[in-house]
């Protein structure tokens, strides 16, 4: 059988084509119940997300408004203006969220926080994995929609900011990604539901251009579909 993750790297563009690239750009929509909660609905309406494919380094615009950006690291956030003027800037961010549960409110910089974060992590997933710090380890298959899906488990090294430590993969028989399931640390630690799809290839990368995210029954796996608290619509993508 082949290997989980080299399955899944090449059905996604293969390391090959990977390694030649060290940006990413994309428009997208990033919405659903979440912003509304913490009380930033609408912030993320077809945002530019340009980011790096090594370093975990995320600029968001314009945010929060016309003439602004936001810049996210682990170790820095700012918002600032398209003329160099600094607005705010919050070292260690990941630590304002000592504390928070699902229904603590959110500044500005706590959304690009998280829309920085899971931004990264979606658009450099399976290809990160094969980094030697991570940890994978593939258990055994799930039935779900009439399809058979492999699961691998990540774990996630210290040095990369992820929702959570340790996370579960699922792949298709091609080997294109059809759902991650995680806890969010910085909403409190509970269990959610991530279903990719509708795949493009975008500079010889796949992506999916539909993400949708529920709050995962921790009994049985199951998504619970009252509310989407993500969804995330991809526009436009390009790597270089």
């Amino acid at each position: 059988m082949v290997d989980l993750l080299d399955l899944a790297v090449t059905a996604h563009g293969g390391m090959e084509r990977w390694r030649r690239l060290s940006r990413f750009r994309a428009v997208a929509s990033i919405r659903g119940a979440i912003w509304a909660l913490k009380g930033q609905a609408g912030l993320l309406d077809d945002v530019l997300i340009e980011g790096e494919t090594r370093d975990q380094r995320v600029k968001l615009s314009p945010f929060p408004g016309p003439g602004e950006y936001a810049t996210w690291e682990p170790h820095r956030q700012t918002i600032e203006t398209t003329d160099g003027v600094l607005v705010t800037e919050r070292l260690d961010p990941g630590s304002a969220f000592d504390g928070h549960t699902r229904e603590t409110q959110w500044d500005h910089l706590h959304a690009a926080y998280f829309a920085g974060e899971a931004s990264w992590n979606y658009f450099v997933a399976p290809f990160v994995f094969t980094r030697p710090d991570f940890r994978t380890e593939e258990l055994e298959p799930w039935a779900e929609g009439g399809e058979v899906w492999r699961r691998l488990l990540v774990s996630y090294p210290d040095t990369i900011v992820a929702h959570h430590r340790q996370q579960t993969y699922y792949f298709d028989e091609p080997g294109l990604l059809r759902r991650i399931d995680y806890a969010v640390d910085i909403l409190g630690g509970g269990p959610a539901v991530h279903y990719p799809s509708a795949y493009n290839d975008f500079d010889g990368i796949v992506l999916p251009t539909r993400r949708r995210v529920y709050v995962r029954n921790p009994d049985d796996g199951t998504p619970i579909l009252d509310a989407v608290s993500v969804a995330i619509d991809l526009k436009q993508a390009s790597f270089d």
